[in-house]
């Protein structure tokens, strides 16, 4: 079962000193997750720190809606990237153990490898 905790949002924000009308207008515009009822807004309790951030991010330094979506969609990018990155190194990795890149004939395979010739032996001379 998948039970999840919700607050209101007017009870949150009392206890945050956050102003209502604008914790409202950050959710209506859909910064944050919420649920939207006749009486209240209620905010699933996981999403309180998301909440908390999006609110510091205008208090502290003057950021309007608009911005916040932004800096948002460019965090998720940033995560979803350092992901990937992460991800591709592992591959990597994976790949190095599987392959014995470090085994002569392994590197020859790749083309990393180029085999010269003895100068000092005459051809022929055995």
């Amino acid at each position: 079962m998948n039970a999840r905790t919700r607050i209101t949002l007017r009870l949150f924000c009392e206890y945050a000193r956050v102003d209502f009308d604008l914790a409202r207008e950050f959710a209506e515009y859909g910064l944050y997750p919420a649920v939207f009822s006749e009486d209240d807004i209620e905010i699933e309790t996981r999403h309180l720190y998301e909440f908390r951030k999006i609110v510091d991010l205008h208090r502290t330094l003057g950021i309007n809606k608009e911005g916040i979506e932004v800096i948002l969609g460019l965090r998720k990018q940033i995560c979803d990237l350092q992901e990937e990155v992460e991800h591709l190194r592992n591959e990597i990795e994976e790949l190095n153990l599987h392959e014995g890149i470090e085994e002569p004939e392994t590197l020859k395979r790749l083309g990393l490898l180029i085999e010269v010739e003895d100068p000092f032996t005459i051809p022929g001379d055995s």
